[in-house]
């Protein structure tokens, strides 16, 4: 049994450059200029790149990827000697500069660890339903204990 997640795409403005380069090169191609395909195919990875995780609870394996039209790239890595899976939450800040204006936002976030004896991987990091419903999940699939950090 394979489990799929999808867990990000690329940022809003890598996404918007894309939807530029698509509306810039339909606008060529429709003016007769056809370098305009050009634009399109740039524009392509822009618009449909993500990644994801894979979980294969019957092999014991997982795969972080970046896919593209079905295409995952990714290596897969061993789970046997995973411990536990835990959730753990965590303040984070972005910020964004533009010329003299400038934004702070911090946001709450969930994080799904898999603990080996010595080394931890971020699987997931989103909404605290969400990090439950997937850890529980997964916890259920591979056969270990979930535990939750203490505030």
């Amino acid at each position: 049994m394979i489990l799929s997640y999808k867990t990000e795409r690329l940022p809003l403005n890598f996404f918007m450059l894309g939807v530029t380069l698509l509306i810039t090169g339909v606008a060529l191609i429709i003016s007769d200029v056809y370098p305009g395909v050009v634009a399109i195919v740039i524009a392509i990875p822009f618009l449909f790149t993500h990644s994801g995780l894979l979980i294969d609870a019957k092999n014991k394996g997982y795969k972080k990827y970046t896919g593209i039209f079905g295409l995952r790239l990714g290596s897969w890595t061993d789970l046997s000697k995973a411990t536990h899976l835990q959730i753990i939450h965590t303040r984070e800040t972005k910020g964004m500069a533009v010329l003299s204006i400038a934004r702070n936002e911090t946001n709450k976030v969930y994080k799904l660890l898999l603990m080996f004896p010595h080394q931890r991987i971020l699987l997931i990091s989103n909404s605290q339903q969400k990090v439950e419903a997937v850890a529980k999940e997964i916890a259920e699939a591979l056969s270990l204990e979930l535990k939750h950090a203490k505030s």
